[in-house]
C-alpha cells in the first residue's frame, strides 16, 4: 500500500477560510501559492459537505465552523502523527516570542482557559529551531515542539503578547490534544466571536 501523504496544503485552505471567511478562491490560492485547481477541489470537497456556500459574488463563507473544525482535526492528525516533535523544556518569555508559534494547550494558556502551557504545541521553522535550542531550559514546562511551514509564520496572529499561527488551528490542534467537553465549546465561541469582531474592525 502506498503511503498516503500528509494533507499539509489542505490545512492552508481550512486555516485561511476559518479566519477569513468571506474569501475568494483566487484569494487563497494567490496567499497560500497553491494552484488554482487545487484549490477548487479542496472548496468543492467541502462545499458538498455543507461546510461552506458560495455567495453571488463568488466569495466563500462558512456554514458549519465546528464541522469544518472536526474535519480540519482528523487531518491535523494525520499532519502531527506524520512529524516527529521534540519535547524541549522552555520558559515562555520574551526571547521565545519572536520564535514559535503557541498553539493547542499552550494557546489555551495565552487564553486564560488553563494554568500552565505543559505539554502545549509549539510551532517553529526550520530557520528558528537552531535558535529555540539555545533557549533550552531545565526549568522550563516541557513542550512539544514541531517544525511548521512558514506559512503560518506570515499569517500569523498576536495573542496576549505572543504569536498564534491562526484561530482555527487553535481548534484544531485542541482536537487532536483531546480537549473535548465543555471547554472546547467554550473556546470555540470565544474564538468565533473574535473573528468577528477582527472582521468588523476590518470592514
Amino acid at each position: 500500500m502506498e503511503k498516503v501523504k500528509p494533507p499539509i496544503s489542505r490545512e492552508k485552505v481550512y486555516s485561511l477560510l476559518f479566519d477569513h471567511s468571506p474569501i475568494s478562491i483566487p484569494e487563497i490560492a494567490r496567499i497560500t501559492g497553491m494552484n488554482y485547481k487545487y484549490v477548487f477541489q479542496v472548496v468543492r470537497t467541502l462545499r458538498k459537505k455543507n461546510y461552506l456556500t458560495k455567495t453571488p459574488s463568488g466569495k466563500l463563507v462558512v456554514l458549519d465552523r465546528k464541522g469544518l473544525i472536526f474535519r480540519w482535526a482528523k487531518d491535523k492528525g494525520i499532519i502531527l502523527n506524520s512529524l516527529s516533535p521534540v519535547t524541549m523544556k522552555l520558559i515562555p518569555d520574551y526571547d521565545l516570542r519572536d520564535l514559535v508559534l503557541f498553539s493547542g494547550n499552550s494557546a489555551l494558556w495565552l487564553l486564560g482557559r488553563i494554568i500552565s502551557p505543559a505539554g502545549g504545541i509549539l510551532y517553529t521553522s526550520e530557520k528558528t529551531f537552531e535558535e529555540l535550542l539555545e533557549l533550552k531550559d531545565p526549568e522550563g514546562y516541557p513542550f512539544k515542539v514541531y517544525i511548521y511551514d512558514d506559512f503560518y509564520f506570515r499569517i500569523r496572529k498576536e495573542l496576549n503578547g505572543y504569536y498564534i499561527p491562526g484561530w482555527g488551528m487553535i481548534l484544531a490542534d485542541m482536537l487532536v490534544q483531546g480537549t473535548y467537553t465543555r471547554l472546547f465549546d467554550d473556546v470555540f465561541e470565544t474564538i468565533v466571536s473574535t473573528i468577528k469582531g477582527e472582521k468588523n474592525e476590518e470592514d
